[in-house]
């Protein structure tokens, strides 16, 4: 919360003991005739506690007293409770208004209320009787009650609180009360002032500490440092510091009100989340009190341990899964030559639009004898061979010919720009690129490269012999390159040895139960490194593996039937994908087979996954969220979705896969406790080789492990280890945006449109004009709606949402557009329109019948004017819009399929074919 948010006014409280047989009435006796300086008089309200002092009861019972907000009137006022208990003890608990000299407040009311009859305080620490608070042990305080100075002592929480916060400039509150009043202050670190010795710093808190009045601290949550070490006149059981907002945690030294020795205590208010305090809150403060204190002055203050060893060790631990299995390492095409050999008329391969079925010992010769047929056109072992082909039974074949034959293939997504394509033949250095046969114009794209078409390959290798092991090829070695986004805005190729798919399918094999009996779809271009889990996965376990057609990817009710037929058992989807089949099954649900869906690829908000639960159970059908990269073989964590972690909206994405690490670390590389936001660095069985001919990109990303023999993957992804050890994705580190002077999580806007009853899928985007300064940028939202207008949608976002973060507008779309990885295409959003807005009228105003229904879809899927003779491609068309009109069509009666929209392509055209359909059907019929 920033500085200036309004929060409840900080109260401060305390317990004071009763002398016994000093009833209600003789307080209010003794408050008659006491003299108070505050407005009006002091009032006593009296509440029987029907259980003995030290019970359970009694202590919630004080501490709803103490904590609640209905302190007195005004700077000066106090609210005094008596509570009377069954066992005759009595307490006083006084309770503050806002103000700083609230605890001097506090025990003048009490003597007034008590006066002679006030005992010393019964024995027991606050840490006792309070849940909210903890006894800490703070190095520099002696039995005299020196310590070392205030200001040391806040140089150390603050240090603490800039490595353990996730804000720019953390903020530690000061006050410091002296025998003239309170001084406060606000300190702030950022994270580049570590570079500073510890004396420079020292010495700036010191002056920062000791200037008079109030600093501006800027914003984020606050830790508070109350330090009062007067001795107190009037004894008290316990004192609770002024809580609020602001101070999720409070550390106050005070003195003993016995013999004025110093306490320490850490207070949280109630409903703090567990991670604003660390576990470890004590040791850390002791060390990094010490290290400060009587530590190398010179050193630079970056170099300041926050973990003893042993807990450094802990927190490691808690991110590591022993692996658990272990097969050896082994190449890809070994693990699936070893499933010909044990069951070689198991059906490996479905390819229902090329209507192929190939058995494994079909597969595997197909594939040596595409391999004999590389080796024949002078691909050798270390080679990198592109493959550009449709998805399809003979893609996979090739895949692993390619890699039989010792080299690493390198696929190519046909459906990319001409120019993505040549850049990533470049780079990569291909030996050779396959094609599809004629259609497609891949010679511009691979000019400056061998090629060879699919039925020529098929032509070699149909006359080629026994095929012989190059047998220089070992697990180790590259088994495929897959290029992913740069930051520079082109791809950077990720070198994958085989050895790590063999571990990723030991680290899962026994968990998910994965085996011959189960049937996997292979829905993701091969150009996608989820393909490697769906592919090989599937034939690296003795699975059946089914080609899911490009039109079937892209037709819900279609995939869904393919699912249904072939039985399928094991699902791999991005969240975006999986949202549409999500419609069908709660509308009508089928008796799928699937026993596992696993989610990767992107973020996914488990509250998606409740109208699933409602007709699939849980004991049937197993979710599992995974997190993942290219760069670490695919897969690196896995948690279990259920519905009650549906319903809690959790994060988390589970514990490492066996074999694998994470850890969480700060901008600086330095490891943070669990409960703490920061980059998240992967380990272990799963990490890439390089990035091809990029050694600088490597030695930044890849870099030595500090704790153990291998490397590290710094990912570029934010996260927060539990401390059960599961992981929390929180998106990107550089997913933030900036919109006039408010910093933005997009993803946070993106969540509070789901949580609309109505909206099936979002996203959000900063749209930044190009020929407009960053004053006319905006955020716009687009949903998938169900039932609800966008009007609503934007209302429901104000409600929750601070003015500046609620979408400028929200766009209604059918289905949220899609790479061919899965993932939300951005580029491919619509126009953004508000919400609400008219649309222009249809160009054609006479067109009647199907026409007129075709023009109206048209219109409303491009939210502009069209005309019969219009072509989809070049009004703008994606499958988005394809899917829009299909979709609007069909609720007017007219039957078409996204097929349809490509192929025809004018709105004439289709609603020809409409109208001509019906009547080609009652002829057959």
């Amino acid at each position: 919360m920033s500085s200036n948010s309004p929060s409840v006014a900080a109260r401060h409280a305390a317990v004071y003991a009763v002398a016994p047989g000093y009833s209600a009435e003789d307080c209010r006796a003794a408050l008659a005739g006491a003299p108070w300086p505050g407005p009006g008089r002091l009032r006593l309200w009296a509440e029987p506690v029907p259980a003995p002092s030290d019970s359970p009861a009694a202590l919630r019972r004080r501490t709803r007293e103490l904590h609640g907000r209905h302190g007195g009137d005004g700077v000066h006022g106090v609210r005094l409770t008596l509570l009377e208990y069954a066992d005759g003890v009595r307490d006083l608990v006084a309770v503050t208004g806002p103000g700083d000299d609230g605890p001097d407040l506090l025990d003048r009311a009490a003597l007034a209320a008590l006066g002679p009859a006030l005992p010393l305080a019964r024995s027991g620490s606050p840490s006792d009787s309070d849940p909210g608070c903890r006894e800490v042990p703070v190095p520099g305080l002696g039995a005299g009650g020196a310590m070392a100075t205030a200001a040391d002592l806040a140089a150390a929480l603050l240090l603490i609180a800039a490595r353990t916060r996730a804000q720019d400039e953390p903020v530690l509150d000061v006050a410091v009360h002296t025998t003239d009043g309170v001084r406060r202050v606000s300190l702030c670190v950022a994270v580049s002032d570590e570079d500073q010795p510890v004396s420079a710093y020292r010495a700036w808190v010191r002056e920062q500490a000791e200037r008079p009045g109030a600093q501006d601290g800027g914003g984020g949550p606050r830790l508070a440092l109350d330090v009062d070490l007067r001795p107190r006149a009037v004894p008290a059981v316990r004192r609770l510091p002024a809580l609020d907002a602001r101070h999720p945690v409070t550390v106050r030294v005070t003195a003993s009100d016995a013999d004025g020795t110093p306490q320490v205590h850490c207070w949280t208010l109630p409903g703090t989340p567990a991670d604003q305090l660390p576990t470890d809150f004590e040791q850390q403060l002791a060390l990094v009190a010490h290290q400060l204190l009587c530590g190398d002055q010179n050193l630079p203050l970056a170099d300041i341990a926050l973990h003893e060893p042993a807990e450094r060790a802990r927190i490691l631990d808690l991110g590591r899964t022993p692996r658990a299995a272990d097969s050896g390492p082994r190449r890809i095409d070994q693990l699936v030559r070893d499933r010909a050999e044990q069951t070689p008329d198991a059906v490996a391969l479905r390819d229902p639009q090329g209507e192929h079925t190939w058995t494994y010992r079909e597969l595997v010769d197909r594939s040596d004898r595409f391999a004999a047929a590389l080796r024949g056109l002078g691909v050798r072992p270390g080679d990198r061979v592109g493959v550009c082909l449709d998805r399809s039974a003979q893609l996979v074949s090739v895949l692993l010919a390619v890699m039989t034959a010792g080299a690493a293939y390198v696929p190519l997504d046909p459906t990319y720009p001409a120019d993505r394509l040549a850049y990533t033949a470049d780079d990569a250095g291909l030996s050779l690129v396959v094609v599809e046969d004629g259609g497609k114009d891949d010679g511009n794209a691979f000019a400056d490269h061998a090629t060879v078409t699919l039925p020529r390959l098929r032509e070699l290798a149909a006359g080629q012999g026994a095929w012989e092991e190059p047998g220089t090829v070992g697990p180790d070695d590259p088994a495929y390159i897959i290029y992913t986004s740069g930051s520079t805005g082109r791809p950077k190729g990720v070198v994958v040895p085989h050895r790590n798919v063999g571990r990723l399918l030991d680290a899962t094999a026994d968990d998910f139960r994965l085996g011959p009996q189960d049937v996997w779809t292979w829905f993701h271009s091969a150009a996608f490194d989820f393909s490697v889990w769906e592919i090989w996965g599937a034939l690296g376990t003795g699975g059946r593996l089914v080609v899911v057609p490009y039109w079937t990817c892209r037709s819900p009710e279609d995939f869904r039937a393919l699912l249904l037929d072939e039985r399928v058992t094991v699902l791999n989807q991005t969240p975006s994908a999986f949202s549409r089949l999500l419609p069908l099954e709660r509308t009508a649900p089928t008796p799928l087979a699937l026993r596992l869906v696993v989610f990767g690829g992107e973020p996914l908000d488990a509250r998606a996954l409740l109208p699933w639960f409602d007709t699939h159970p849980e004991s049937a059908c197993r979710m599992v969220n995974m997190f993942g990269i290219t760069e670490t073989t695919v897969h690196v964590t896995a948690q279990t979705v259920t519905r009650a972690d549906a319903l809690a909206s959790s994060q988390s994405v589970g514990r490492a896969l066996p074999g694998w690490s994470v850890r969480v670390l700060d901008a600086r590389g330095r490891l943070v406790q669990p409960g703490c936001v920061g980059e998240i660095a992967v380990g272990g069985d799963g990490l890439a080789l390089e990035y091809l001919g990029r050694p600088e990109l490597t030695a930044e990303r890849f870099v030595p492990d500090p704790d153990g023999e291998g490397r590290l993957y710094l990912s570029g992804d934010k996260g927060r280890q539990l401390p059960d050890g599961r992981l929390e994705h929180l998106g990107r580190l550089d997913s933030q945006v900036k919109l006039r002077g408010h910093r933005i999580e997009l993803d946070e806007i993106r969540s509070v449109l789901l949580t609309h009853p109505s909206v099936r899928a979002a996203a959000v985007v900063l749209t930044r004009p190009t020929d407009a300064n960053g004053e006319d940028a905006t955020l716009d939202a687009y949903a998938v709606l169900d039932g609800a207008d966008a009007r609503e949608v934007r209302r429901h976002a104000a409600r929750l949402l601070p003015e500046y973060m609620v979408p400028a507008t929200v766009t209604p779309l059918a289905e949220l557009p899609l790479t061919v990885n899965g993932k939300v295409d951005v580029a491919a959003l619509p126009v953004p329109r508000a919400a609400g807005g008219e649309l222009p009228c249809v160009a054609d105003e006479s067109a009647q019948g199907t026409l007129a229904a075709v023009l109206a879809a048209w219109h409303t899927a491009f939210g502009e004017q069209v005309a019969g003779g219009d072509d989809f491609f070049e009004l703008g068309g994606n499958s988005l819009r394809a899917l829009r009109v299909v979709h609007l069509l069909r609720d007017a009666g007219v039957r078409v399929d996204v097929r349809d929209v490509y192929r025809l392509r004018t709105p004439s055209a289709m609603a020809e074919a409409a109208s001509t359909a019906p009547a080609e059907a009652a002829r057959t019929a």
